[in-house]
């Protein structure tokens, strides 16, 4: 009897070592679906056993999942507070499910624990980041012709190097609130940028003198004394218009100190990551793809690094590298709504549109109301010339179309179908829309000359 309990004990001990194996072998593989209910029957196997609760964490928040991980890494956490996979995996996890303010929590202590961390310092930046476009999001809607929010838009463009449209959007603050401190500093910079050295130094004489003490403490003040975590914890208290702009403005300064931190730091994928995201939002979009590959070269084969360098090809025109790239990647995501619609959407523009098709069906399958799909699947109907199932898409997609492209073509298309009334109002619709964008693109250039700050 004896012998047999130990049998019995030995296979149940080899059973959980070759499921353990074979869980880790679906990690290694990506496919984190299938190793979650292996982990489970783990961790009920072997109660206490926190490794196997962390690695039951990282597969729910790999896998998606990232409410279901959250408690788990909680738990390991709480046994020992600086395991670092569990502080990442969970600020990973609070960002997945859009808590930035947890998830800048998590980051703070990595970067406590070791400031040489990129993962740290790179989180950090984006949950700040992610806090800022919140509060300002917020503010637009709360008050969307504020002079806070042309402040905002400036300082944006301003950071894009766009400095006529900067100066447009501070003279519109300006007119409204022109003691708002930080206005005249940005009038200043785009002076100095555009080579207006004497009108500058006028601008920076017109900035509001800071106070020697703050008593009690206001945002503002604690803003301009560079406590920027003081300030958006005191402007976040409120919901006031300006309160909203501090807190915007303090957590942008936030997450830049954070990513000059990890630009101290030597050669790392964040390192990488963080140029490609600031260039494709300045939309040099080949630049960023070539930062996505240097990532990809310290880190070969990460699929979201590999999705990030399709996404940087796409938006750069670059049709046939994305397409090439997508074609991988969707042999291992098939059902990718992002995928399909990035090798769809590159195939009808390099005049491939009947491969395009299936690609943007599987997208609409997943995603009905993905407006973008729409509008290139009735773009490739339209090249094929099977004008009565493009209409449907074009109709649905017009409201996207800044240029006229969807008008045009959908007055082709009901040409075809044999409706003439259709067709003209499309046609008559494209011209307006030409028009006010011509109207619109000379308006803006008169209205964004730089010039003189008034006396």
């Amino acid at each position: 009897m004896a012998a047999l309990f130990v049998y019995a004990a030995s296979a149940q001990t080899d059973d959980l070592a070759s499921q353990s194996h074979r869980a880790k072998e679906l990690m290694g593989e990506g496919r984190f679906e299938e190793a979650i209910p292996i982990y489970k029957r783990l961790v009920q196997a072997l109660p206490g056993n926190l490794g196997l609760v962390l690695n039951l964490g990282l597969a729910e928040e790999m896998a998606g999942h990232p409410s279901d991980a959250v408690p788990h890494f909680e738990t390991v956490l709480k046994a020992h507070p600086d395991t670092v996979p569990a502080l990442t995996s969970l600020a990973m996890a609070r960002m997945q499910m859009q808590q930035p303010a947890l998830a800048a929590e998590q980051y703070r202590k990595l970067t406590d624990l070791d400031a040489s961390d990129p993962h740290g310092w790179y989180g950090l930046g984006k949950a700040y980041e992610a806090l800022a476009t919140r509060y300002f999001d917020k503010l637009s809607k709360a008050a969307p012709e504020s002079p806070y929010v042309a402040a905002l838009i400036a300082d944006s463009r301003v950071q894009r190097k766009q400095y006529r449209s900067a100066f447009f959007f501070y003279r519109q603050a300006e007119s409204k609130l022109p003691e708002l401190p930080g206005l005249h500093a940005g009038m200043a910079r785009v002076y100095q940028k555009t080579g207006h050295a004497d009108w500058a130094a006028a601008e920076e004489k017109k900035e509001p003198v800071l106070p020697r003490a703050c008593k009690p403490p206001t945002a503002p003040c604690e803003f301009l004394r560079n406590n920027f975590q003081s300030a958006a914890k005191l402007a976040s208290a409120s919901a006031t218009p300006e309160s909203m702009f501090w807190a915007t403005r303090a957590y942008s300064e936030l997450a830049l100190r954070a990513f000059d931190r990890l630009g101290s730091l030597p050669e790392s994928v964040e390192r990488h990551a963080l140029k490609a995201q600031i260039l494709r939002d300045h939309g040099q979009d080949m630049e960023a793809s070539k930062e996505w590959s240097a990532a990809l070269k310290l880190n070969p084969g990460d699929p979201r690094l590999e999705q990030e360098l399709a996404k940087s090809l796409f938006l750069a025109k670059d049709y046939r590298s994305a397409i090439a790239l997508c074609e991988k990647l969707l042999k291992q995501e098939p059902d990718s709504p992002n995928l399909n619609f990035i090798i769809g959407d590159s195939l009808w523009q390099t005049q491939q549109p009947d491969k395009a098709i299936p690609y943007l069906e599987a997208v609409l399958r997943a995603q009905p109301d993905m407006l973008p799909a729409h509008a290139a699947l009735g773009m490739a109907l339209a090249l094929l010339d099977r004008s009565s199932e493009a209409i449907p898409h074009l109709q649905q997609s017009l409201s996207l179309d800044d240029d006229g492209s969807l008008h045009y073509n959908l007055a082709r298309a009901y040409r075809a179908a044999g409706n003439a009334q259709g067709a003209q109002q499309m046609m008559d619709q494209y011209q307006q829309i030409k028009q006010r964008n011509a109207h619109v693109d000379s308006e803006l250039a008169k209205q964004a000359e730089i010039t003189a700050p008034p006396k």
